[in-house]
């Protein structure tokens, strides 16, 4: 939402870039040949004839239109839809008869296993506590996602979401959810950092349904939500820079920094030096706290030929499908 001071202030620039540009090219318009002259005459002619025929049989005479360039533009783009469409299936086609697509399922199954009707998800908070503090990744990611269950609706099972609103009810909750996630992640899951994403996606969404509730306090909230892009914009660069191996399959990530980097939802402009420091500081935080685990700051992974092969077709796919 822009409050009514930023958008008189939008409004008056934007008139004001009209207005000189119209003054800049009425007073620098480029002399024109007798040609031109003539067409300015004939166009000047017809208009009037125009005039003439709305007085007197009050509406004014249908001009064929013509439809061919408009046609032409059409079957062009066609043609380069095609073209594309037959790209994404080539690509595609060599995606499912390629001879590691077995090995490179299973290599994407083995990087986030599946915790719903799992065993972790039968324990209660207790239980999960005591295996998360053995350093095991299952009973963390499965504390995260119940503390996040807990911040939006007040349950530490899974609920049915049509039941009740999304709103944030328990920052504190949300704070350990976050937590518990950044154990797993340092531990070397590979969700984490979709996991961050998520959490701050839910706070912006909420800042922004307060915002919408109270106009009276757009600038503060609309920096708090500033703040939480950084945030989120940072804990996505972090993946690429945990991952380098997975770069081709992180792709959607760059994609979502850069529109964050474009203009967010605060509405406030991103400013490249404090998203730098902000992110110079949690690369740190994380260099930092890898150490303490005896751990290089990147994970390691055991790529063959094939699934490289196959990354780099999923993010061709991906961008032809753009």
């Amino acid at each position: 939402m822009i409050s009514r001071a930023r958008l008189v202030t939008f409004t008056f620039t934007v008139v004001f870039c009209v207005l000189f540009s119209g003054w800049f090219w009425h007073n620098n318009t480029p002399p024109v040949s007798s040609i031109d002259a003539d067409i300015g005459k004939d166009t000047a002619d017809l208009t009037l004839d125009v005039a003439d025929d709305v007085a007197e049989h009050g509406e004014a005479p249908v001009t064929p239109a013509n439809d061919e360039p408009a046609l032409a533009n059409d079957i062009s783009s066609d043609s380069a839809q095609q073209s594309v469409q037959v790209e994404c299936d080539d690509i595609q086609q060599q995606i499912n008869t390629h001879p590691a697509a077995e090995e490179f399922r299973q290599f994407n199954q083995s990087l986030s296993s599946e915790l719903i009707d799992s065993y972790y998800e039968q324990l209660n908070m207790d239980e999960l506590l005591a295996e998360a503090q053995t350093a095991n990744v299952s009973a963390m990611r499965m504390l995260s996602r119940k503390y996040l269950w807990y911040a939006q609706f007040q349950s530490y099972s899974e609920t049915d979401k049509s039941l009740f609103d999304e709103r944030l009810k328990d920052r504190s909750a949300l704070a350990q959810s976050r937590y518990w996630n950044e154990q797993a992640g340092l531990h070397g899951y590979v969700g984490a950092f979709f996991g961050f994403a998520f959490s701050y996606n839910i706070e912006i969404i909420e800042l922004k349904q307060q915002l919408n509730e109270s106009p009276e306090l757009a600038n503060e909230l609309a920096v708090q939500i500033r703040d939480l892009e950084y945030q989120l914009a940072a804990y996505m660069q972090l993946a690429f820079d945990v991952m380098p191996q997975l770069t081709d399959t992180l792709f959607p990530l760059e994609r979502q920094i850069k529109q964050l980097q474009a203009g967010g939802a605060s509405g406030l402009p991103f400013e490249p030096q404090e998203y730098e420091q902000i992110y110079r500081d949690l690369y740190a935080q994380w260099q930092y706290k890898r150490a303490q685990l005896g751990l290089p700051p990147q994970f390691e992974f055991s790529l063959t030929p094939g699934v490289r092969q196959l990354m780099a077709l999923e993010k061709q796919l991906y961008s032809c499908q753009r």
